[in-house]
């Protein structure tokens, strides 16, 4: 016999758990149905010689509060802590830069100092007539962020800024990429403002805090998933379940009784409400049954990444050359990673918790959606990366994980916004099925948590 529950939870990350607490929160009885053996989807904790580290999500967002609420409401409050410092890089071909003064690499002055330094004052002095040039009335809706940036500050700021920060943050080439999907309001604001550099000025002044501004929990994010489940296990009427890949959620009618059906290889959960809160690549897998949800669904966009964190032993990390961390452009000579963080020059409890010149480093591997690096081999690449950026002979890791997020990150390739809309029309109108798809409302903690209290309503 199916269990019954008022609301039936597929897949037990952050908007799952979330959304799960939302609803116990309402008095309905509740089920978490998890694939894997582990809650918190890409918020992990590895234990490296005896210290639990962030391999996946490290830090939030302070532009929104949603985050924050949620943490200072699971007693966590405490335990946030900014940056050490946040001074990350910029490695191009032409070498190691302080990170310009940008909107996701859209620079707010081509001819500022940090710029020049990248580009040359010649190529600074081109983008500069070129973002002078009048501005259309109207853009494509379609025109990718590459092509926009191309077109009024030139192919070396797209190259050499714009590419490795979009590259770095959302694994995608920003030619590949959708600029209203990624960026919302971009060419509005270009038309408004005269230009595209004083429009990203714009938006980044028009918050009182940089988009970029992070903070994080000391202890690892990994906390907020801890302190989740801990509240979920001592609420009556939710159960949890793990190791329990779903293979199918479709309508249930019984006993003159409408509802939604989730089935495993093994059990069935029957729910009055079904929240699908997976990626895009498996909530569609789930849903052939539902074609109006499914169709537009396998039209998104997911790419994989791998983050490898290593311990590693030497002074020469001691006066942080690298900052807080780099962003790499894919055409960096000789070097796979896409990025990386030195989290023991960001985050002040990682440094103290490992003790004088002890390090962890985490490098992060994939491009427009695919790791083309051999993960068998992967610690020697991320040894050889970790090499040539500091260009200096390195000893051998101490302790490494390796952590891969398959279809983690939603690709707002062409064509994103009209799938989304096609998406959200879709779900509108199917009662008793609410969506909460990694990064459909971007790529971060605030747009997951707000997204889950929305599906349980």
């Amino acid at each position: 016999m199916p269990v019954r529950f008022d609301v039936v939870i597929v897949g037990g990350g952050i908007s799952g758990l979330v959304a799960a607490r939302k609803a116990a929160q309402q008095g309905k009885s509740v089920c978490v149905v998890e694939a894997s053996d582990r809650f918190g989807g890409a918020i992990q904790g590895q234990i490296l010689d005896g210290v639990t580290v962030d391999v996946g999500a490290e830090a939030f967002a302070i532009a929104r509060p949603e985050t924050l609420d949620l943490i200072k409401a699971l007693g966590l409050g405490d335990r946030v802590v900014a940056p050490r410092r946040s001074d990350s890089r910029l490695i191009v071909p032409q070498g190691i830069f302080p990170m310009p003064h940008a909107l996701l690499g859209i620079p707010t002055n081509p001819l500022a100092d940090d710029v020049v330094a990248i580009i040359g004052i010649e190529e600074a002095t081109k983008a500069a007539h070129l973002d002078e040039l009048p501005v259309p009335e109207s853009w494509d809706p379609q025109i990718t962020l590459g092509a926009l940036i191309r077109q009024r500050l030139g192919d070396q700021i797209t190259d050499y800024i714009a590419t490795p920060v979009v590259g770095g943050v959302h694994a995608l080439h920003p030619d590949l990429a959708e600029a209203e999907a990624i960026m919302p309001g971009i060419t509005a604001a270009t038309t408004k403002h005269g230009g595209l550099s004083k429009a990203a000025a714009a938006i980044r002044s028009s918050s009182g805090v940089p988009g970029a501004a992070v903070n994080g929990l000391a202890g690892g994010m990994s906390n907020l998933v801890d302190a989740l489940v801990q509240e979920l296990q001592e609420t009556q009427n939710v159960e949890l379940v793990l190791s329990s890949p779903v293979t199918d959620v479709s309508r249930n009618q019984s006993a003159g009784h409408i509802g939604w059906e989730v089935r495993t290889a093994t059990q069935k959960f029957v729910g009055d409400r079904v929240v699908v809160a997976l990626d895009a690549k498996n909530a569609a897998r789930v849903l052939t049954s539902v074609p109006l949800i499914h169709q537009p669904l396998s039209r998104l966009y997911v790419g994989d990444v791998v983050v490898f964190a290593a311990l590693i032993s030497s002074n020469l990390l001691d006066e942080d050359p690298l900052g807080s961390g780099a962003l790499i452009a894919p055409s960096t000579p000789k070097v796979h990673a896409k990025a990386i963080t030195h989290a023991s020059a960001k985050w002040e409890w990682v440094r103290t918790a490992f003790g004088p010149s002890r390090h962890v480093v985490r490098l992060s591997y994939g491009r427009d959606g695919v790791i083309n690096e051999n993960l068998d081999d992967l610690a020697r690449i991320a040894h050889a990366d970790l090499e040539l950026l500091l260009g200096a002979s390195m000893p051998a890791f101490d302790e490494t994980h390796l952590a891969r997020w398959t279809g983690s990150l939603l690709h707002p390739r062409v064509g994103h916004r009209a799938n989304v809309a096609e998406l959200k029309a879709a779900a509108a109108t199917t009662d008793g099925l609410s969506l909460a798809i990694a990064g459909l409302a971007g790529n971060g903690l605030a747009g997951t948590v707000s997204q889950a209290h929305a599906a349980i309503s």
